[in-house]
């Protein structure tokens, strides 16, 4: 069963809010101690990381269990629907750095 409407509208607020305050997110590619190899690819890494963090926490908290296969699935298949505004994002945002 994919996710319903009211964990697809949470997870679309993490991720308008993840993409409104990338600094936040982001604040890890200013530490001299990480060498990726490429920043870009590093920062997607973090953006992913910091919204499956925050849907999964959530989902937790309100569901008592973790996602199934089918949600897991339709999780990723949406936030890969975002790809190319996540990574517009992030090369806006490196370049005022």
């Amino acid at each position: 069963m994919p996710l319903d409407v009211i964990q697809e509208k949470s997870l679309t607020e993490i991720i308008n809010y993840a993409l409104e305050y990338p600094s936040m997110v982001l604040s890890s590619t200013k530490s001299n101690h990480i060498v990726p190899t490429s920043l870009a690819d590093f920062a997607y890494g973090l953006y992913v990381g910091y919204i499956s963090g925050m849907f999964f926490d959530k989902f937790l908290a309100e569901n008592k269990r973790f996602l199934n296969d089918d949600e897991l699935v339709d999780f990723y298949s949406k936030l890969a629907s975002r790809n190319s505004e996540i990574t517009l994002k992030i090369k806006a945002h490196l370049k005022t750095q």
